[in-house]
């Protein structure tokens, strides 16, 4: 009795299984979780004028994390896909989608009914921060789409350059500074009519970083309370009474919360 047969059949079984073993084992790109920022004021009013763009990626143990900035209609963000593709990550970002039957009646006996998918569209553009987290990536994609355009990781945000950048000299020193591209650099300063201090705030790519928010006069028995902040966060708010600082607070950016005091000597 010739086995040969029999042995070819059970080697193709076996490879098949561990083939289809392996396929099970291959994990399909998936998104997690997704999110939009609100709605931010687009600089020139313009969204064609602002450069679609990836702010920057994270990769953890489990997932890789996208965040991108977009200027878009307001009402495109709502919901967020992925889609993985040669070596091609698609990211998409549409709103919410109404489905409706398209009916179209042929004859007597034949109808036809197609389903036809709805965004609303409104008019007006914001900006937004959208957040995309993706589990099954081993590597970072070496393409990048958005809604099917290219974007890339760039450092600003706008297309549009400026003619010059705009400052201001005041004893010697650079201050309100607009970049080319129209963002706030380094340190910004506000003065009330009569010439006092508003604030003081130093700017990196039009992010507030640290300095002097805010500051009130004559309020509440003290000569000016100020509103201070550090990384991004409010941190202090320090009270001057007949000219000296009288106590020190933690706050979290609303000046009567008085929390975690120390008082000068």
């Amino acid at each position: 009795m010739n086995l040969l047969p029999k042995a070819y059949v059970s080697i193709c079984i076996i490879l098949c299984l561990v083939s289809l073993g392996c396929e099970a084992q291959i994990e399909i790109p998936q998104l997690i979780n997704y999110s939009s920022s609100e709605c931010e004021e687009i600089y020139y009013q313009n969204r064609r004028k602002v450069q679609n763009r990836i702010l920057n990626y994270t990769i953890t143990d489990s997932s890789l994390v996208y965040k991108v900035f977009i200027a878009t209609n307001c009402n495109s963000t709502d919901v967020g896909e992925i889609a993985f593709k040669n070596d091609t990550l698609k990211l998409i970002h549409h709103g919410v989608l109404e489905i409706s039957e398209e009916i179209i009646k042929v004859n007597d006996s034949v109808t036809i009914v197609t389903e036809v998918s709805i965004e609303e569209v409104v008019e007006c553009d914001c900006a937004y921060e959208l957040m995309y987290e993706i589990k099954g990536l081993k590597s970072v994609p070496k393409v990048v789409t958005l809604n099917d355009e290219l974007i890339t990781k760039t450092k600003h945000k706008y297309k549009v350059r400026r003619k010059a950048t705009k400052f201001n000299i005041v004893n010697n020193d650079t201050i309100n500074l607009i970049d080319i591209y129209g963002l706030k650099q380094k340190t910004h300063i506000t003065l009330r009519p009569d010439g006092k201090l508003l604030s003081r705030i130093y700017f990196v790519d039009n992010q507030p970083i640290y300095g002097l928010v805010k500051v009130r006069y004559n309020a509440n028995d003290f000569d000016r309370i100020e509103l201070h902040m550090e990384n991004g966060i409010y941190t202090k708010r320090k009270y001057y009474k007949n000219g000296k600082l009288f106590k020190i607070c933690d706050t979290k950016g609303v000046f009567d919360d008085d929390t975690n005091c120390i008082f000068a000597e």
